[in-house]
């Protein structure tokens, strides 16, 4: 089974992705992770390197690809903003919030103030969909691709991780012939 949490910054992704992972017994791979990894690598904040990726679009595709052949061993949970694009996922998620609830968590999460915190996402959104557009001509305001659309902002991370675990669980007892 390959699961897709795709979704705004601040939204939940990391935190309702690695719980999930863990219910269900698959691998977690989290492209944010990889993203922040490479800023540290070269010295850079998360919104530096991102003003990069828009002039060297080679730094998006390398993440990227490697999240798709890593989602092609299967037995996975895929976190990234793209992952609902990019890896065909039998149960493909994205999560939103209102901007105010996702400014406050990455405050919390970064050690910021909430008007710097979200001003740092409303930046980051407007960078990303401009890389994602040049680069693969999605709009991440397009949500047709996903099976399930959920706001963080109405559930606690455990609530939306037993839906979303319910939900994979039904389909691969309706896959193999049997139901949870």
């Amino acid at each position: 089974m390959i699961i897709t949490v795709s979704g705004e910054p601040g939204a939940g992704k990391s935190t309702v992705a690695r719980a999930l992972a863990q219910a269900l017994g698959l691998r977690y791979l989290s492209s944010g992770e990889i993203f922040r990894e490479e800023a540290r690598r070269r010295g850079l904040t998360v919104a530096a390197l991102g003003r990069l990726a828009e002039q060297d679009l080679s730094i998006d595709r390398a993440i990227d690809q490697a999240q798709v052949a890593e989602a092609r061993a299967g037995d996975i949970v895929v976190e990234s903003r793209l992952s609902g694009w990019l890896v065909d996922g039998d149960v493909r998620v994205w999560l939103r919030a209102p901007v105010e609830v996702r400014a406050r968590r990455v405050a919390v999460r970064d050690g910021l103030p909430v008007e710097t915190a979200r001003a740092d996402v409303e930046t980051r959104e407007a960078c990303e969909r401009r890389r994602y557009a040049a680069l693969y001509q999605i709009d991440l305001k397009d949500l047709s691709r996903y099976h399930l659309i959920l706001d963080t902002s109405l559930w606690g991370p455990e609530d939306i991780t037993h839906a979303i675990a319910g939900l994979a669980r039904a389909l691969r007892g309706e896959r193999s012939g049997r139901r949870s």
